[in-house]
């Protein structure tokens, strides 16, 4: 597929806006013909891909700690505690 000098013209003015010159019908047309050329390529046995690296993750598997350290935590506050609950004031009236 190509597009003739008009076609581009009708494209720049009428359709995107955008400011093309006759120097960008050769590169218009050399990304139409390889855009053309992957429409043609068989892909039919390929397995779809998320990434072309084989890299795994490098990051560590999250693992749930049991801590008891409310208390510390309790002891922190400033606030008054009720019952391992940290009171606050009323906020509804």
């Amino acid at each position: 597929m190509s597009l003739t000098q008009e076609q581009i013209d009708n494209i720049s003015k009428n359709l995107s806006k955008l400011n093309l010159s006759s120097n960008n019908v050769d590169d218009i047309n050399t990304i139409l013909k390889y855009i053309e050329l992957l429409k043609n390529v068989n892909t039919e046995d390929v397995k779809p891909t998320i990434s072309v690296v084989d890299t795994k993750s490098v990051l560590r598997e999250d693992e749930e700690k049991k801590e008891k350290i409310n208390n510390e935590l309790l002891k922190c506050s400033n606030q008054k505690i009720i019952s391992n609950n940290i009171a606050i004031s009323n906020i509804m009236k």
